[in-house]
Protein backbone atom coordinates (compact mmCIF):
# COMPACT_ATOMS: atom_id res chain seq x y z
CA UNK A 1 0.00 0.00 0.00
CA UNK A 2 1.32 3.38 -1.04
CA UNK A 3 -0.76 6.38 -0.08
CA UNK A 4 -4.15 4.83 -0.96
CA UNK A 5 -5.62 5.16 2.50
CA UNK A 6 -8.66 2.99 1.75
CA UNK A 7 -7.06 -0.17 3.14
CA UNK A 8 -3.92 -2.16 3.96
CA UNK A 9 -3.93 -4.84 1.26
CA UNK A 10 -2.02 -7.56 3.02
CA UNK A 11 -0.68 -8.94 6.26
CA UNK A 12 1.94 -11.66 6.45
CA UNK A 13 0.50 -14.89 7.87
CA UNK A 14 1.62 -18.40 8.82
CA UNK A 15 -0.70 -21.24 9.90
CA UNK A 16 0.05 -24.44 11.88
CA UNK A 17 -2.60 -27.16 12.20
CA UNK A 18 -3.61 -28.98 15.38
CA UNK A 19 -6.65 -30.47 17.20
CA UNK A 20 -9.79 -28.48 18.13
CA UNK A 21 -10.39 -27.34 21.72
CA UNK A 22 -13.41 -25.64 23.32
CA UNK A 23 -13.45 -22.69 25.72
CA UNK A 24 -13.54 -18.93 26.10
CA UNK A 25 -10.94 -16.69 24.52
CA UNK A 26 -8.14 -15.10 26.55
CA UNK A 27 -5.46 -12.57 25.65
CA UNK A 28 -1.89 -12.11 26.90
CA UNK A 29 1.29 -10.32 25.86
CA UNK A 30 4.60 -12.19 25.66
CA UNK A 31 7.97 -10.82 24.56
CA UNK A 32 10.28 -12.42 22.01
CA UNK A 33 13.70 -10.82 21.48
CA UNK A 34 12.34 -7.67 23.11
CA UNK A 35 9.29 -7.46 20.81
CA UNK A 36 5.75 -7.62 22.29
CA UNK A 37 3.59 -10.38 20.83
CA UNK A 38 -0.18 -10.36 21.35
CA UNK A 39 -1.38 -13.94 21.96
CA UNK A 40 -5.09 -14.74 21.79
CA UNK A 41 -6.16 -18.23 22.82
CA UNK A 42 -9.57 -19.34 21.67
CA UNK A 43 -11.65 -22.15 20.21
CA UNK A 44 -9.71 -23.11 17.10
CA UNK A 45 -7.61 -25.97 15.77
CA UNK A 46 -4.82 -24.01 14.07
CA UNK A 47 -2.13 -21.69 15.34
CA UNK A 48 -2.00 -18.52 13.29
CA UNK A 49 0.89 -16.07 13.25
CA UNK A 50 0.25 -12.66 11.64
CA UNK A 51 2.14 -9.42 11.22
CA UNK A 52 -0.19 -6.46 10.90
CA UNK A 53 0.57 -3.38 8.79
CA UNK A 54 1.49 -0.61 9.08
CA UNK A 55 3.80 -1.26 12.07
CA UNK A 56 4.37 -5.00 11.78
CA UNK A 57 2.56 -5.76 15.05
CA UNK A 58 3.01 -9.46 15.85
CA UNK A 59 -0.15 -11.38 16.70
CA UNK A 60 -0.67 -15.06 17.41
CA UNK A 61 -4.04 -16.80 17.59
CA UNK A 62 -3.69 -20.20 19.22
CA UNK A 63 -5.85 -23.05 20.54
CA UNK A 64 -6.35 -23.17 24.31
CA UNK A 65 -4.17 -26.27 24.56
CA UNK A 66 -1.14 -24.24 23.40
CA UNK A 67 0.86 -23.08 26.43
CA UNK A 68 2.68 -19.75 26.37
CA UNK A 69 5.94 -21.70 26.43
CA UNK A 70 4.92 -23.61 23.31
CA UNK A 71 3.86 -20.40 21.54
CA UNK A 72 7.21 -18.88 22.48
CA UNK A 73 9.04 -21.94 21.15
CA UNK A 74 7.12 -21.73 17.89
CA UNK A 75 7.95 -18.01 17.49
CA UNK A 76 11.64 -18.58 18.17
CA UNK A 77 11.69 -21.27 15.49
CA UNK A 78 10.09 -18.88 12.96
CA UNK A 79 11.86 -15.67 14.01
CA UNK A 80 13.89 -15.33 10.82
CA UNK A 81 10.61 -15.29 8.88
CA UNK A 82 9.13 -12.76 11.33
CA UNK A 83 12.09 -10.41 10.95
CA UNK A 84 11.95 -10.64 7.17
CA UNK A 85 8.23 -9.79 7.14
CA UNK A 86 8.72 -6.92 9.61
CA UNK A 87 11.33 -5.39 7.29
CA UNK A 88 8.96 -5.73 4.35
CA UNK A 89 6.03 -4.20 6.23
CA UNK A 90 8.10 -1.33 7.65
CA UNK A 91 8.70 -0.17 4.08
CA UNK A 92 4.96 0.55 3.84
CA UNK A 93 4.79 2.62 7.04
CA UNK A 94 2.75 5.74 6.20
CA UNK A 95 5.09 8.41 7.55
CA UNK A 96 8.35 6.87 6.40
CA UNK A 97 6.91 5.86 3.01
CA UNK A 98 5.94 9.38 2.01
CA UNK A 99 8.18 11.39 -0.30
CA UNK A 100 8.96 14.75 1.32
CA UNK A 101 10.43 16.36 -1.78
CA UNK A 102 8.83 19.60 -2.96
CA UNK A 103 6.14 18.87 -5.52
CA UNK A 104 5.35 15.50 -3.91
CA UNK A 105 1.97 14.56 -2.49
CA UNK A 106 1.47 13.76 1.18
CA UNK A 107 -1.62 12.58 3.04
CA UNK A 108 -3.67 14.60 5.50
CA UNK A 109 -6.94 13.21 6.91
CA UNK A 110 -7.41 11.04 3.83
CA UNK A 111 -6.76 13.81 1.30
CA UNK A 112 -3.59 14.64 -0.63
CA UNK A 113 -1.61 17.85 -0.25
CA UNK A 114 1.31 19.08 -2.32
CA UNK A 115 4.51 20.05 -0.56
CA UNK A 116 5.79 23.42 -1.74
CA UNK A 117 8.34 26.06 -0.60
CA UNK A 118 7.42 29.42 0.91
CA UNK A 119 9.74 32.38 0.42
CA UNK A 120 8.82 34.37 3.52
CA UNK A 121 6.85 34.38 6.75
CA UNK A 122 6.85 31.99 9.69
CA UNK A 123 9.19 29.03 9.81
CA UNK A 124 6.18 26.82 10.57
CA UNK A 125 4.40 24.84 7.88
CA UNK A 126 1.29 26.58 6.52
CA UNK A 127 -1.65 25.06 4.60
CA UNK A 128 -2.77 27.19 1.67
CA UNK A 129 -4.89 26.28 -1.39
CA UNK A 130 -4.25 22.53 -1.12
CA UNK A 131 -0.51 22.99 -0.59
CA UNK A 132 1.53 22.60 2.54
CA UNK A 133 4.10 25.38 2.43
CA UNK A 134 7.48 24.98 4.12
CA UNK A 135 10.23 27.55 4.45
CA UNK A 136 12.32 27.88 1.31
CA UNK A 137 15.62 26.99 3.03
CA UNK A 138 14.37 23.40 3.32
CA UNK A 139 14.68 23.06 -0.47
CA UNK A 140 18.46 22.81 -0.13
CA UNK A 141 20.18 19.43 -0.70
CA UNK A 142 20.35 17.25 2.38
CA UNK A 143 17.29 18.73 4.06
CA UNK A 144 14.82 15.87 3.45
CA UNK A 145 14.90 14.86 7.12
CA UNK A 146 14.20 18.46 8.18
CA UNK A 147 11.27 18.62 5.76
CA UNK A 148 9.83 15.44 7.20
CA UNK A 149 10.29 16.80 10.73
CA UNK A 150 8.53 20.06 9.77
CA UNK A 151 5.61 18.12 8.27
CA UNK A 152 5.35 15.86 11.31
CA UNK A 153 5.32 18.86 13.64
CA UNK A 154 2.46 20.28 11.56
CA UNK A 155 0.66 16.92 11.70
CA UNK A 156 1.03 16.94 15.47
CA UNK A 157 -0.51 20.41 15.83
CA UNK A 158 -3.37 19.71 13.45
CA UNK A 159 -4.15 16.29 14.90
CA UNK A 160 -4.33 17.67 18.42
CA UNK A 161 -6.48 20.60 17.27
CA UNK A 162 -8.91 18.12 15.67
CA UNK A 163 -8.83 15.62 18.53
CA UNK A 164 -9.36 17.92 21.51
CA UNK A 165 -12.92 19.05 20.65
CA UNK A 166 -13.77 15.47 19.65
CA UNK A 167 -12.53 14.20 23.00
CA UNK A 168 -14.51 16.85 24.87
CA UNK A 169 -17.68 16.01 22.96
CA UNK A 170 -17.38 12.24 23.35
CA UNK A 171 -16.30 12.44 26.98
CA UNK A 172 -19.51 14.33 27.71
CA UNK A 173 -21.63 11.74 25.93
CA UNK A 174 -19.86 8.82 27.57
CA UNK A 175 -19.72 10.52 30.99
CA UNK A 176 -15.98 9.97 31.40
CA UNK A 177 -13.37 12.48 32.53
CA UNK A 178 -10.03 12.28 30.69
CA UNK A 179 -7.41 14.64 32.10
CA UNK A 180 -5.05 14.93 29.16
CA UNK A 181 -4.52 14.19 25.47
CA UNK A 182 -1.06 13.64 24.02
CA UNK A 183 0.26 12.80 20.54
CA UNK A 184 3.30 10.68 19.74
CA UNK A 185 4.68 8.22 17.21
CA UNK A 186 3.71 4.68 18.17
CA UNK A 187 5.34 1.48 17.00
CA UNK A 188 2.51 -1.00 17.64
CA UNK A 189 -0.68 0.90 18.49
CA UNK A 190 -3.03 3.58 17.17
CA UNK A 191 -3.76 4.84 20.66
CA UNK A 192 -3.57 3.99 24.33
CA UNK A 193 -5.24 4.94 27.60
CA UNK A 194 -3.57 5.26 30.97
CA UNK A 195 -6.64 4.61 33.09
CA UNK A 196 -4.97 5.61 36.33
CA UNK A 197 -3.79 9.00 35.07
CA UNK A 198 -6.82 9.28 32.73
CA UNK A 199 -4.41 10.21 29.95
CA UNK A 200 -5.18 9.46 26.29
CA UNK A 201 -2.36 8.95 23.79
CA UNK A 202 -2.94 9.05 20.03
CA UNK A 203 -0.62 7.89 17.27
CA UNK A 204 0.75 10.66 15.05
CA UNK A 205 -0.08 8.50 12.00
CA UNK A 206 -3.79 9.13 12.56
CA UNK A 207 -3.25 12.51 10.86
CA UNK A 208 -3.01 10.61 7.56
CA UNK A 209 -6.35 8.82 7.77
CA UNK A 210 -9.92 9.96 7.27
CA UNK A 211 -11.38 11.81 10.30
CA UNK A 212 -13.71 8.93 11.19
CA UNK A 213 -10.66 6.79 11.97
CA UNK A 214 -9.45 9.40 14.47
CA UNK A 215 -12.92 9.44 16.01
CA UNK A 216 -13.00 5.64 16.30
CA UNK A 217 -9.59 5.44 18.00
CA UNK A 218 -10.51 8.25 20.37
CA UNK A 219 -13.82 6.64 21.35
CA UNK A 220 -12.02 3.30 21.76
CA UNK A 221 -9.54 4.82 24.21
CA UNK A 222 -12.23 6.73 26.11
CA UNK A 223 -14.17 3.49 26.44
CA UNK A 224 -11.23 2.10 28.39
CA UNK A 225 -12.05 4.60 31.13
CA UNK A 226 -15.26 2.59 31.54
CA UNK A 227 -13.77 -0.85 30.91
CA UNK A 228 -9.96 -1.37 30.85
CA UNK A 229 -9.98 -4.68 28.95
CA UNK A 230 -11.33 -5.75 25.55
CA UNK A 231 -13.97 -8.03 27.02
CA UNK A 232 -17.63 -8.36 26.06
CA UNK A 233 -18.59 -5.37 28.23
CA UNK A 234 -16.08 -3.22 26.33
CA UNK A 235 -17.54 -4.37 23.01
CA UNK A 236 -21.04 -3.55 24.24
CA UNK A 237 -19.88 -0.06 25.21
CA UNK A 238 -18.45 0.45 21.73
CA UNK A 239 -21.66 -0.89 20.15
CA UNK A 240 -23.71 1.57 22.18
CA UNK A 241 -21.69 4.68 21.39
CA UNK A 242 -20.21 3.91 17.96
CA UNK A 243 -22.10 1.10 16.18
CA UNK A 244 -19.81 1.27 13.13
CA UNK A 245 -16.64 0.68 15.17
CA UNK A 246 -16.02 -2.83 13.83
CA UNK A 247 -15.72 -1.48 10.29
CA UNK A 248 -13.02 0.98 11.43
CA UNK A 249 -11.31 -1.75 13.42
CA UNK A 250 -11.17 -4.05 10.38
CA UNK A 251 -9.72 -1.21 8.30
CA UNK A 252 -6.88 -0.60 10.72
CA UNK A 253 -6.18 -4.34 10.81
CA UNK A 254 -5.95 -4.47 7.03
CA UNK A 255 -9.17 -6.42 6.57
CA UNK A 256 -11.51 -3.93 4.97
CA UNK A 257 -12.20 -0.48 3.56
CA UNK A 258 -14.06 2.60 4.74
Amino acid sequence: MRFAVSCWPWAAAMIYNGPMHHGRSSETIIHIHGHPVRVVKKRMKTLRLRLIPPHGEIRVSAPHWYSDARVSQFLHSRWDWVEKQRRTISGAHPLSAQDYSYGSAILFFGETLELAPRNSGSSRAVLEDGKLLLKDSLSLPGTAAQRQKAVEEWYRRELKAAALPLMESWAGRMKVHPRELRIRKMSTRWGSCNTGARRIWLSLELALFKPEILEFVLVHELAHLLEPTHNKRFQNIMDMYLPSWRKMDRFLKGRGEI
